[in-house]
């Protein structure tokens, strides 16, 4: 069986495009403009959520031991 030859940076980065990737989505899925009553804010908790699945995952890639 052929050796995988791990990329640490180029699969963190798939990593955390599919993070974010479902959480945008997930959003998406579950939107209803009628029950958003503060877009800046709706968008905003969207970001965050983002930047903290991305970056709980680039966490975990990088700090894996081995």
């Amino acid at each position: 069986m052929p050796e995988y030859d791990f990329k640490h940076v180029q699969e963190a980065g798939w990593f955390a495009f599919v993070a974010v990737a479902v959480v945008v989505l997930e959003a998406l899925i579950q939107f209803n403009p009628d029950t958003i009553t503060d877009y800046q804010a709706w968008g905003i908790a969207i970001g965050a959520g983002a930047v903290r699945a991305a970056a709980g995952t680039l966490l975990a890639a990088f700090t894996k031991p081995g």
